[in-house]
């Protein structure tokens, strides 16, 4: 990747659905359509990149090379981008003087790459025919990417409870102690003495009232028990799955030669 005068990043993608994932990042950490620029002719994946302001003034052999040139971008380099747009990459670019080793970070994480100095005149042939050629002096390397599956967690509403109370009638029987009078007549034998009263006249009569307790019910709410509804948050796995691609690096051989460690 390139960093610019101008703090200006700027990183190639092999393809278009790689720049648009990470572009996709970029902005869910911070950045501002404003910061972000894009130039690519693949197939578009989400609409995340359409938004986006566009890199070059236009798409003709020799405006991405002017337009990078004029945004501080060293010559080699903007040749190179040049070079990288027409074989059919995408291109990115940043501007955040502050964020820039986290721009970097992200772009590198979703297979951005920058030029090349070693990278001279193979490279145009390379991007044209899909075969990088190799100085003949010295190790090669070649990064081999894969993708990986990040899961995203939202949350979202799969039913509800309520609690309800109805009013239940029953029949309900206490029992209850309770006194009454009785009225009792007993007759016992006097002593036979000679008394002075006299016998009374016809008719006379003795009253003796007789009573007893009686129940009056009343009723009485009371509190017989407490409910209590909330929710708490219940941890448990899911299983997600996706398919995923990787770069696998295979050695092919023409002549009579020996190749050391070439284990498929």
């Amino acid at each position: 990747m390139t960093t610019t005068t101008q703090r200006m990043l700027v990183a190639v993608f092999d393809d278009r659905a790689q720049a648009e994932q990470a572009v996709n990042e970029l902005q869910n950490t911070g950045f501002s359509p404003d910061q972000i620029r894009f130039a690519g002719r693949g197939p578009a994946t989400g609409g995340v990149l359409e938004k986006l302001k566009s890199l070059f003034t236009g798409q003709e052999t020799g405006t991405t090379y002017n337009d990078l040139v004029s945004m501080g971008v060293p010559p080699d380099d903007a040749s190179y981008y040049q070079q990288e747009y027409e074989a059919g990459h995408s291109i990115v670019a940043i501007t955040a003087a502050e964020r820039l080793q986290e721009a970097r970070e992200i772009l590198a994480r979703y297979g951005g790459y920058g030029s090349n100095r070693q990278r001279s005149a193979q490279t145009a042939e390379a991007a044209r025919t899909g075969v990088r050629e190799a100085n003949t002096e010295g190790e090669q390397r070649v990064r081999l990417r894969e993708e990986q599956l990040r899961a995203q967690k939202q949350p979202v509403e799969t039913g509800e409870a309520r609690l309800h109370k109805d009013v239940v009638t029953e029949q309900k029987n206490i029992e209850v102690p309770v006194t009454h009078e009785e009225v009792y007549v007993e007759r016992h034998p006097a002593s036979g003495q000679p008394t002075d009263q006299p016998i009374g006249e016809q008719g006379e009569t003795y009253r003796v009232p007789v009573r007893e307790e009686q129940v009056k019910v009343e009723k009485q709410p009371v509190e017989r028990e407490e409910i209590a509804l909330g929710k708490r948050p219940v941890q448990e796995s899911k299983q997600v799955s996706d398919t995923v691609r990787r770069e696998e690096a295979h050695v092919e051989q023409s002549g009579d030669i020996d190749v050391q460690g070439n284990n498929e």
